[in-house]
Parts: structure tokens; sequence; C-alpha cells
């Protein structure tokens, strides 16, 4: 559900037979252009399309003329939708639940405001990354779909591609430990409670040979289970919270810190490529999925800060507070809290899935080569294809080990790896990266090399959204250089 949340609520319409609207839920993996797993938006199906055509040649009528003009609309406005539903699904994960306890310090309204402008500032970048995609795309004679990491090769050469890589890796590892830490707090004994977490999704994932499909099939039941949670608590928590308790507290100065936390809760730039293939590379429309599905997003993030708050008496951990409580949001919100933990743990595993996997099989292929000399063609189809248990054993291993043992250390790294992945990976990312992107690609459209249309303003704004990220990092950077210099002090 986050980051990276890779399996993402997405609600698809389809239209049968006969015209008639169907819906069900199903889930998307935000990082199956990497996977090089094509996603493909709900389509009419080609029978009515078939239906229509035939109308057309049979009878010269306006009415009948008009008719499949009125499917395509409708069609088009699904894919919108589907879309936005994706943005959606991808900013809202298990980190979500800290909102009331990071909101807490600062008050419920200057983080509101706050908020609100973490949104706007990543609509803008995500304008600005849309505007790199279909400009990847345009110049581009390739006919896979371009990602971020498509983009930053184009513009920066193999070694960007690089760069991008090793940053989703942190970002993605930063999202576990928080997980697997927060999933940790919610047993008796909280090392256990994390083990059991991280080890009980690896082998749901890594377990069976079709590991990717069954995980699939279980995140869209956890998914499912989530929406009901969520209405849930909202439907019990509404009329027994204490509203009064949001103005309590209006304390500006505390706004800064929190920002690092908002960016990461906020942040959904890893699906705007999948959104602008769904989408066809029409910026209008791809704009208006992403406006339409993070304001969504922005609106379930305040109401959860203030329901939060509202609904406890002190500063405290509010869903720590509300699950030892016996009040009627208790269920319903260990049920929000493990599910949206739990999607976003599997999320995480498949969203590392293919690179490690990658990286296994370039090891083998060089151990291969050094050996031999040489490739043979089955040696190759066997290092591509090996779906052995040791194989998904060792990916397990390499993939879990590390964020499960950082999370075991302290229940405090909850907060801290939410912070340090808003503060460096997710700045780096998606605050400076597109708008330097954008530039050098604007560049040599001055050189004459393309005439793509600029769509995400002019290239002072670029320059600005650049300086924005640098000297968010920086800030983030000084408070943690004059932490660790005081912790030092005392040793």
């Amino acid at each position: 559900m986050k980051i990276l949340r890779l399996l993402c609520l997405s609600i698809l319409v389809d239209v049968n037979h006969y015209g008639v609207l169907s819906f069900g839920i199903s889930t998307v993996h935000t990082t199956a252009i990497k996977s090089n797993i094509r996603i493909h938006p709900p389509m009419v199906h080609s029978s009515v399309h078939k239906k229509y055509r035939s109308r057309q040649l049979s009878t010269a009528h306006e009415d009948d003329e008009t008719e499949p003009q009125t499917v395509i609309a409708m069609d088009s406005n699904l894919q919108i939708l589907n879309a936005a539903f994706l943005v959606a699904g991808t900013t809202i994960g298990g980190g979500f639940l800290a909102l009331p306890s990071v909101v807490a310090p600062s008050g419920f309204y200057p983080s509101a405001v706050a908020l609100i402008g973490v949104w706007g500032y990543f609509l803008a970048q995500s304008f600005v990354l849309v505007e790199c995609i279909n400009r990847t795309k345009y110049d581009s004679n390739d006919s896979n779909p371009p990602g971020v990491a498509g983009a930053a090769k184009s513009v920066f050469g193999k070694k960007g591609e690089i760069a991008i890589g090793i940053l989703l890796v942190i970002l993605i590892e930063a999202t576990l430990v928080s997980q697997i830490s927060r999933a940790g707090m919610l047993f008796p004994n909280y090392r256990l409670g994390c083990v059991v977490s991280a080890v009980s999704i690896a082998t749901l994932v890594f377990g069976p040979k079709s590991g990717i499909i069954f995980a699939s099939k279980a995140n869209a039941a956890l998914t499912s289970l989530f929406l009901l949670s969520t209405l849930s608590v909202f439907g019990c928590g509404v009329g027994i919270a204490d509203w009064s308790k949001l103005g309590m507290s209006n304390n500006w100065a505390s706004v800064p810190a929190a920002l690092p936390s908002f960016l990461q809760l906020l942040v959904y730039g890893e699906i705007v490529p999948t959104v602008c293939q769904i989408l066809k590379y029409n910026t209008r429309r791809i704009k208006m999925a992403i406006i339409l599905g993070s304001f969504m997003t922005l609106c379930l993030q305040i109401g959860w800060s203030g329901l939060g708050l509202s609904l406890v008496s002190s500063a405290s951990d509010a869903v720590e507070v509300l699950l030892a409580s016996s009040g009627p949001v208790r269920l319903p919100l260990f049920s929000l809290a493990i599910t949206a933990i739990l999607t976003t743990i599997l999320g995480s595993y498949l969203a590392l899935l293919s690179t490690v996997n990658d990286f296994v099989q370039k090891s083998r292929k060089k151990d291969i080569n050094h050996d031999d000399g040489e490739v043979s063609n089955s040696s190759m189809q066997k290092s591509q294809g090996d779906n052995s248990p040791w194989h998904r054993m060792k990916v397990a291993s390499i993939i879990t080990v590390p964020a499960s043992v950082i999370a075991c250390s302290s229940p405090s790294v909850f907060l801290k790896a939410i912070d340090f992945a808003g503060s460096y990976p997710v700045l780096m990312l998606w605050g400076v990266a597109p708008p330097l992107m954008a530039l050098i690609q604007r560049s040599r459209d001055d050189k004459g090399t393309s005439n793509f249309r600029r769509t995400a303003g002019p290239s002072v704004w670029l320059v600005v959204l650049v300086l924005l990220a640098v000297g968010m990092i920086g800030f983030s950077a000084i408070g943690d250089m004059a932490s660790f210099v005081n912790k030092f002090k005392i040793l």
C-alpha cells in the first residue's frame, strides 16, 4: 500500500456483452513495469466494439453513430478513475497509522496546513515526472513503457539508472523496517512479533513456486478487509470523538520536524509511470487521475489525524491507546492496522524480488563465465529460470534479514525509519531527480533534438522545485548532524 506499496487498490470497471457495468476489486503491482509485467487498464470487450462497428456499417442513423462515442467516453472516464485509485492505493500504507503521533506535537491545524503543502509539492513534482516519462516515450523507439529508471538512463546514462535503482532499494528497505517494527508492536513480545510478521509474509511470497500469483490473491483479500476496516473505524469513531481537542495545541514551530514524515506518508511517485501507461500518455487525463487520487489520500490522512487526536487524551501513540481500550473502535482498528501493515510488507517484498533476482542471476552468470570461459545455452536458461527452493530461500534471506534485524533492535525505529525515508531517499528520488531530468531534456529541445511540448510549467519553476528539495534535505542533515554530535558529547 505504500511506496512501493506494490499491490495497490484499484477499482476495475468492466462492460459485459450486454453493456452492463460490473465492478470488482483487484490489485496491481506498482513495480510491474520494472518486473516486465504489463499492466492493462480496463478495456471495453472487443465484442462490444464489433457490435457497434457492425451497427455503424449497417445503418446511417445518427443515434447509432453516437452510441459508440458514448461508450468510448465512458471507458475513458473509467480508466481515469482506475488510475486515480492506483495513486490513492500506492500512497496509503501502514505508515499512515503513525499520523496522530506525528501530528500531536504541532497540533491538528498546523499539521493539516503542512499536509496540504506537502500534497501540493508532490502534485507539482508528479506533473514534472509526467513530462519526463511522456518525453522519454515520445523520443524513444523502444516499445516498452519507460519507468523512472528508464527516464534517468535516457538523461544520465547507465550510471543514472543504477543510482535511481539504489535509491529505490534503500527506500523500500526503510519502508520494510518501519512496517516490521509497527507489526511487532501489536504483539506482547515485540521481537517475536517482528520475526513472525516478517517470516510469515516471506513464506507466503517465497514459499510456493507460484509465489507472486498466490501473494497477489492474498493481497486482494487483505486490501478488501482494509477498506472495510477503514470504513468501520470512521463509522465507530466519529460519534464518540471529542473534536474540541483539535484546537488545543497550535505549535507551528514543531511543523518542520514533522515534514520528513509527511513527505514519506504522501509520496506516490513510483506509480506515476504506470498511470502514464494506463492512460496512454495523455497528459490531461494523467493529471486528472493524479489530482483525484492524491486528493482522496489527503482527505483520508487529514481525517485520520483528526480522528486519532480526538479519540485519545494525550500525545501517546493513538493506535496503542485505542487498541488497549475496550471501546467500539478497538476491533476495526486492529483489523485496519494489521491489514495495512501486512499488505505493505508483502508489496515491499515483491518490489525487491525482481531486483534481487537480477542481481543473483548476474552473479551466477559471472561465476559461470569465470569457471568455464563461456556460458552454454542450457546453463544460461537454468540461471534465468531458477525457481528451486534453495534459490527462493536465498532471495528471501537477502530481502528479509537486513530489514528484520534492524526492526528488531527497538520499537523506536518505526518512526525513525519513516523520518529517514522522507528526509533523504524520497526527496532525492521525487524531489531532486524529476526537475533535473526535465531541465536536461528541455536543454536538448533548445538544440533542436526534440519537439515535445512542455507541460510542467516554466523552467524557472523547475529550479524552484529542486531548490526546495535541496533545502529540505539540508535542513534534515543539519538536524541529524546536531543530534549525532550531542549524543557523542554525552558519551
